[in-house]
């Protein structure tokens, strides 16, 4: 039927053989690819088109269309291929090559397929522990997910391996010592694997939390596979090993509930009982009676120095937020000022003051406060 059609003066030259087979069939193979894409193509958007509502990202029904349609399209394409090349009379040379390169597509579509539905079901997962309450357990999802995700490629490249007709098993047989030396080489990195396993599962610190781990401070970016970013205030990347954060004293700045606000103010020694006793009172109350101040604050009298007799503030802010403690720390400072003012006393100076005489000498009571400094 072929002959046929080609049998003319204008087309008989497509019938010349060219590398064991007709040029015509040479030819359609392009042809042939082109029009198997345009098959699929019209099929995978006639599919979305028939399972997807609304937002895309919504849903496992929409999650499934989304991940779904797109490889098995490619798989579609290289069956619908397949058929059609069996029908060109090629060389059993040139058959066994795309042969090969037809299982090649058919592992890559397949290998596509299950990243996206590895990824698709932690999508899944930390929306479901969201509804469940349970937010702190999707400190868990990046990680699983960057695991997912090279199992799947690892198994994938394998299987396109073997489809090439490379013997994986006498391969992996044959590194003998060199696998040895490959184990003692990613020693460290299966010792960062654990150590972010750990740190994910007893979660010290989430991604986004603010930390202070060995003598430096940041704000956690993202938990690898080897190591963790941190963000530093001025802006940088500290990278940290996962093995080494592990046996770190991580402190999680973040999970704290209270800020506490401890401080030290020295009245002179102008400062009557009397008038000492106001002050001790009005901060009491001004604490216990202040809504961002938690509960059992304590206000006491410290200590005699040399220049100041000294209250001690132990009290804690009820807020996690430190923009929100400045702002309520603040506040108590002026209030303090206000009291302070208010009683007729004043704050002591940090220095002692020397008073000189007419005569520019050095009255004895100061001269003696002087000399004890």
């Amino acid at each position: 039927m072929i002959e046929r059609l080609f049998d003319h003066d204008t087309t008989r030259w497509l019938m010349s053989e060219t590398g064991g087979a007709p040029l015509w069939a040479w030819l359609a193979l392009p042809a042939l690819v082109i029009l198997v894409w345009l098959v699929c193509r019209i099929i995978g958007w006639v599919a979305q088109k028939l399972l997807l509502h609304g937002d895309r990202k919504t849903g496992w029904r929409n999650g499934l269309a989304t991940a779904l349609v797109s490889p098995l399209s490619l798989l579609l394409g290289v069956w619908l291929f397949r058929i059609g090349r069996t029908l060109l009379p090629l060389t059993d040379q040139a058959r066994g090559f795309i042969g090969h390169l037809e299982l090649a597509a058919g592992t890559v579509a397949g290998t596509w397929m299950f990243l996206r539905l590895a990824r698709l079901v932690c999508d899944r997962l930390a929306i479901y522990l969201d509804h469940a309450g349970k937010p702190h357990a999707k400190a868990v999802i990046p990680l699983l997910r960057k695991i997912l995700l090279c199992v799947v490629f690892l198994l994938g490249f394998i299987f396109l391996l073997q489809n090439l007709n490379v013997n994986v098993g006498a391969m992996l047989a044959g590194l003998g010592i060199g696998g040895l030396a490959l184990a003692l080489a990613g020693q460290k990195t299966v010792e960062n694997l654990f150590g972010g396993v750990s740190l994910v599962m007893d979660q010290p610190a989430r991604v986004g939390d603010a930390c202070n781990f060995g003598g430096s401070s940041g704000t956690i970016e993202d938990i690898g596979l080897r190591s963790t970013r941190f963000r530093t205030a001025d802006r940088t990347i500290v990278t940290i090993p996962n093995s080494k954060l592990a046996e770190m004293q991580i402190e999680n700045v973040s999970a704290r509930d209270r800020i506490l606000l401890k401080a030290t103010i020295g009245l002179k020694y102008e400062t009557t009982p009397a008038q000492f006793r106001s002050v001790l009172g009005a901060v009491r109350e001004m604490l216990n009676t202040h809504p961002d101040i938690a509960p059992q604050s304590r206000v006491r009298f410290v200590a005699f120095t040399q220049t100041s007799l000294d209250i001690e503030i132990f009290s804690y802010v009820a807020t996690g937020d430190y923009n929100k403690f400045l702002e309520v720390r603040e506040e108590i400072y002026l209030r303090l000022m206000d009291i302070v003012s208010e009683e007729g006393t004043g704050f002591a100076s940090p220095l002692p003051t020397v008073v000189v005489n007419q005569d520019g000498k050095v009255e004895a009571g100061a001269k003696d406060a002087a000399l004890d400094t």
